[in-house]
């Protein structure tokens, strides 16, 4: 009893740091954010603070704040596209890197480097090569006699905001995808080579459902992250031409111009509640998949 007595306390003076972390830098910045967001609180030096209650919530969904429903609308259409077209590209990609073909290892770390690029290098990075004044992108534009603006393109600018986040994530979702399939029992795979199953039916009939968790952690980690995105599109078009996502809105808010930081926490609010309305009726169809299959 002594023995599993000292266990439990070093169980729980090894979780306290953690716990601790968690409450400094999540929970109590959490709570921050909703009082300030009760507040007109800005950056302007030397004007104070004052309590204005639920001011700023009217103000965004009675007195509708310019341009909420464009980013919101935004927001939704970059998050779609990035988690149908980034778990699409992840399970083709995780499909061709399971096989042992050659130079499959040197393909596996390439797939993989984007991820530990930082946002500002990533962004910097295809800023370059859609640079509309002389890019590589835009030399072989050239080649065909057109032209693009790119990024200052308010046709093209959100969809290569979200191939720029897919590119970056894509090893990552790989990643998780290729341990979910290695996972799988091989002799399931040779038995449907034995009933003559060619690649697409086994992948139909016994890849894929077999990920299912691998799946739900892909789908909720891609949906959560391209809702709260703002330091790529930050990066790359400061929310330009259609990129304006919530977060975007926010960012420049709370500390563009005169620095609304008591709106810019209100909006901050609005994207978590966004956030927890995808997120929580997403995770449950995908949990209730998972049981079907297993």
């Amino acid at each position: 009893m002594m023995f599993r007595g000292r266990n439990r306390v070093a169980m729980y003076a090894a979780a306290v740091p953690g716990f601790l972390f968690y409450v400094v830098f999540a929970v109590v910045p959490s709570i921050a954010t909703i009082i300030i967001s009760l507040t007109n609180y800005t950056s302007i030096p030397g004007v104070p603070a004052q309590f204005v209650g639920l001011q700023n919530y009217v103000q965004i969904f009675v007195d509708e704040a310019p341009g909420l429903w464009n980013s919101i609308l935004d927001t939704l259409i970059f998050a779609a596209a990035v988690v149908i077209f980034q778990n699409a590209a992840a399970l083709a990609v995780a499909t061709f890197l399971r096989h042992k073909t050659p130079l499959v290892q040197f393909f596996r770390s390439l797939i993989f480097l984007p991820v530990v690029l930082g946002v500002t290098v990533i962004g910097l990075l295809w800023a370059l090569i859609f640079n509309p004044s002389g890019g590589p992108a835009e030399n072989f534009l050239g080649l065909f006699h057109k032209s693009s603006g790119f990024f200052g393109s308010s046709h093209i600018a959100l969809p290569l905001v979200i191939f720029v986040q897919i590119w970056a994530m894509l090893g990552f979702t790989t990643l998780v995808y290729l341990a979910g399939m290695n996972a799988i029992p091989g002799e399931l795979f040779e038995a449907a080579a034995l009933d003559g199953a060619d690649r697409w039916t086994v992948f139909r009939q016994v890849t894929f459902p077999l990920i299912a968790q691998s799946m739900t952690v892909n789908v909720l980690l891609a949906a959560v992250g391209a809702l709260n995105t703002y330091d790529l599109i930050y990066v790359l078009t400061d929310g330009q031409n259609n990129t304006n996502t919530l977060g975007m809105f926010m960012f420049n808010t709370a500390f563009q111009g005169s620095g609304d930081l008591g709106l810019g926490a209100t909006l901050s609010v609005v994207m978590f509640i966004v956030t927890l309305i995808v997120a929580i009726p997403l995770q449950r169809y995908l949990r209730r998949r998972e049981e079907d299959v297993s």
